[in-house]
């Protein structure tokens, strides 16, 4: 290998004042669906005496994240100008192209190609295939002509969108109105401009890597060389614009990119920019029986080492990669740190709250709130619980707006059913569990416990999510993101702000809730539970609650709860299935003997007379002591004497599930 001469270590480019962008303040779209291959078009003015190199485009665009769509740059000769050659394709040059996922809103296209422009004008036209360019009205916001830094000019009097094709930027007719397309141009003074990138860089070692070479020279002749040093020993090992090259062994390496042009050298260096077996810690757990957790080690690239303390008392627990784990109780919140090695690599250490408990968890990387200084928010997610003994979740840990060491209230509000179209009816939520809290901040894991737990039943499930306190911390994907297990598959999502379940609050949607789940299953270690599952009817006092508060464990008791009776009478009927019953296919609108629009949703197969007071009765439900009962359902509802309500003179409440555990 050829070492570098001297010559070549040598200058680096200097960035100039970038970007010169128009407004973002922007709104107006071509349409509002499946957007058309559309242009935007204004005149550059380059008024920086060495030129300039454009690296990077961004624009405004309406359009869902998680969706490709490419930009492609055309610019007219040196002295053009857009006006005229609105569809003269014979009068622009197609200097580069870039494609991109989008995250939503402003768009960042880094361009693969850069381009070099001397001093003078030139019409730029941006054509947008799979996006919504946005972008504004001059007249109606009052917007300059001109948009300037030291270096280059966006002169928007002519400017305009327009719908085109695939095929042409220029193709169609009419010209559009005359509107500023919300963009900003990133460039750096000069005509030459250096930079690279490697994919991947991380990894277990040997690794190989692809790199780019992002290189433009405005001089004659253009690039005349190229010359890598891979690994920082000034050797050239690569003369190819876009080499691969493999790291063999463990280390951190520096990388050096050369261009030489008629004028000279430009080198670009990035320090440890690619390095091997490093890993980045990370593990799962899962409940496998009572107070018991089975962690695995997910690290990536693999460790060889591990250091486990899985109960925050600062003492290694295991030294293996995926430990066993009993707790002295259950769903508390839990301090776990993974200590992890790779070959030659320092140790790197993942500190983590967890909850002895199984776990599904969406994303924590929020930092966006419906409001600043709300006083409360509610995330809403579907729920399909696929185990047909249900789920029983003990707590979860939220993002939360509310401020370290404030109190934060999180209420979890459910319904029969998806939440979508039904976030603006409070009549179609239950609340099903409350627990209060002392906030984390925000991107921090604030834990709650729900005493009773939340039991939800094979099916799907809205969930209401609602922080008190201050607004909840989201993401917006732009999309809405589905997060599966074996027991259940949870779909994000909306966020709605206070006050709840009201029309006039605003909704922010796709959004996805920052949140865990931690729950147990009979299967696993053995969760009782107690659970709503479908709306009874309106009666006088509204819709009487079917609830217990104690759970139906062998040897215990489940304590139903049956409320909202005006006499204080009601008939509790108990069955064995929701699905079917001597009426026939469940539920059953009981107008066939002068109920109607109250639905039968469990078989009733025996029935208790209830005798309450202050518009409430319970009842003790014993469970023997039985193993073979463990896993077993018992449905509930309860007619309610209401003799002014119908014909028959009874509502019925809300139906439930009673799920047997040890």
């Amino acid at each position: 290998m050829l070492r570098l001469l001297p010559l070549l270590v040598c200058a680096t480019f200097v960035a100039a004042q970038s970007p010169v962008q128009s407004t973002f303040v922007g709104g107006l779209v071509i349409t509002n669906t499946n957007p058309p291959p559309a242009t935007a078009y204004f005149d550059l003015n380059v008024t920086d005496p060495n030129g300039i190199v454009v690296r990077q485009i961004d624009c405004n665009c309406n359009t869902a994240a998680g969706t490709t769509a490419t930009l492609g740059v055309w610019i007219t000769a040196q002295g053009g100008t857009l006006l005229g050659n609105e569809l003269n394709a014979a009068a622009w040059t197609l200097v580069a192209t870039a494609t991109r996922t989008h995250t939503g809103g402003r768009t960042a296209f880094v361009l693969p190609t850069p381009f070099a422009l001397l001093p003078g004008t030139y019409g730029v036209a941006l054509h947008h295939v799979g996006m919504n360019p946005v972008y504004t009205n001059p007249v109606t916001a009052g917007l300059p002509s001109s948009y300037s830094t030291l270096e280059a000019t966006l002169n928007m009097v002519s400017s305009r969108v327009r719908s085109s094709s695939l095929a042409s930027p220029f193709s169609g007719t009419g010209l559009g109105n005359l509107r500023h397309p919300n963009v900003a141009v990133h460039y750096v003074s000069g005509v030459v401009a250096l930079d690279f990138a490697g994919t991947p860089t991380r990894g277990a070692s040997p690794l190989a890597v692809q790199f780019t070479s992002f290189a433009v020279s405005g001089n004659p002749g253009g690039i005349q060389a190229y010359a890598w040093d891979f690994d920082g020993d000034s050797v050239i090992d690569s003369n190819l614009p876009n080499p691969a090259f493999t790291y063999l062994n463990c280390g951190n390496y520096t990388v050096a990119l050369t261009i030489i042009d008629s004028v000279g050298a430009t080198t670009v260096t990035k320090t440890n920019y690619v390095q091997t077996d490093i890993v980045v810690p990370s593990f799962q757990n899962t409940l496998i029986g009572v107070n018991t957790l089975q962690f695995t080690d997910t690290s990536s690239p693999a460790a060889q080492t591990w250091a486990w303390d899985l109960d925050g008392d600062n003492v290694v627990d295991s030294n293996v990669a995926n430990p066993v784990f009993t707790y002295p109780s259950g769903c508390g919140e839990v301090l776990v740190t993974l200590t992890v090695t790779r070959a030659c690599q320092p140790a790197v250490t993942l500190q983590k709250r967890i909850a002895v408990a199984t776990t599904a968890e969406t994303t924590f990387q929020g930092a966006t709130v419906t409001v600043a200084g709300a006083t409360g928010g509610t995330n809403f997610v579907d729920l399909d619980v696929l185990n047909p003994q249900g789920i029983t979740i003990c707590g979860m840990h939220v993002n939360s707006g509310v401020g370290n060491g404030l109190p934060l209230t999180v209420n979890v509000h459910q319904k029969a059913g998806t939440y979508v179209g039904a976030v603006t009816d409070a009549t179609q939520w239950r609340l099903v569990g409350t627990a209060a809290t002392t906030s984390r901040g925000v991107n921090q894991r604030s834990f709650v416990t729900f005493v009773p737990p939340i039991h939800l039943a094979q099916g799907v499930h809205g969930l209401g999510i609602e922080h008190v306190g201050g607004s909840p911390v989201y993401t917006n994907l732009g999309a809405a993101q589905t997060y599966a297990n074996a027991d259940f598959v949870l779909t994000t999502g909306l966020v709605q702000t206070v006050p709840i379940f009201a029309a006039a609050s605003t909704q922010f949607s796709p959004r996805v809730w920052n949140g865990a789940i931690h729950f147990g299953t009979t299967q696993q270690n053995g969760a009782a539970g107690y659970g709503y599952f479908g709306a009874g009817c309106v009666g006088s006092l509204g819709v009487p609650g079917n609830r217990s508060s104690t759970l139906p464990v062998l040897g215990g008791a489940a304590t139903i709860v049956i409320d909202r009776l005006p006499f204080d009478i009601g008939v509790l009927a108990l069955g064995l299935s929701r699905t079917i019953s001597a009426l026939g296919p469940l539920p059953v609108d009981l107008g066939l003997i002068g109920m109607p629009g109250c639905p039968l949703r469990v078989s009733p197969d025996a029935t208790l007379t209830l005798v309450g007071a202050s518009n409430a009765a319970s009842v003790l439900f014993p469970v023997p002591s039985t193993a073979a009962l463990i896993g077993a359902q018992v449905f509930s509802q309860a007619l309610s004497l209401d003799p002014a309500l119908n014909a028959f003179g009874f509502a019925i409440s809300d139906a439930a599930v009673m799920l047997v555990g040890q």
